[in-house]
């Protein structure tokens, strides 16, 4: 069985390493893909069909250069192949308006934390709706 891939998607390199360092402290067998646009991840997912290996969760910055978040996530929840993979905002938006779109998309936005402590919240977090997404897929 393969390892769970997770899909980083943003446009700060430290951000990504913060993050997949947090990951790691909980499950080393998680492997990632990362892309620094909504126009890299949509490539990246659209070669994990052709070769058979979709992530199992997706975490989305909204913004980003080229293709936002926001226009990333619509574009990704029209496909029925990718809509059915687990989709978390990141990012340092609190502003009501991304809350509200990400509502009405059933995502859920989380805003990056400034202090390692709660950083390992949510990457428990994260690993969780991967292993809740599965169990319930089974």
């Amino acid at each position: 069985m393969e390892p769970p891939l997770f899909l980083l998607v943003d446009d700060d390199p430290d951000d990504i390493m913060l993050l997949k360092e947090a990951i790691h402290s909980l499950d080393k067998n998680i492997e990632f893909a990362e892309a620094k646009d909504g126009r890299a991840a949509l490539t990246f997912l659209k070669e994990a069909k052709l070769n058979g290996r979709l992530p199992g969760l997706i975490v989305l910055d909204i913004n980003m250069p080229i293709l936002n978040g926001r226009e990333a996530m619509a574009l990704i929840k029209k496909e029925d192949q990718l809509k059915q993979i687990p989709l978390v905002i990141f990012s340092t938006s609190s502003y009501p308006t991304d809350i509200i779109y990400c509502r009405e998309h059933g995502v859920e936005l989380i805003v990056k934390p400034f202090e390692m402590k709660v950083l390992m919240e949510v990457a428990k977090k994260l690993v969780k709706t991967y292993a809740t997404h599965r169990a319930n897929s089974m």
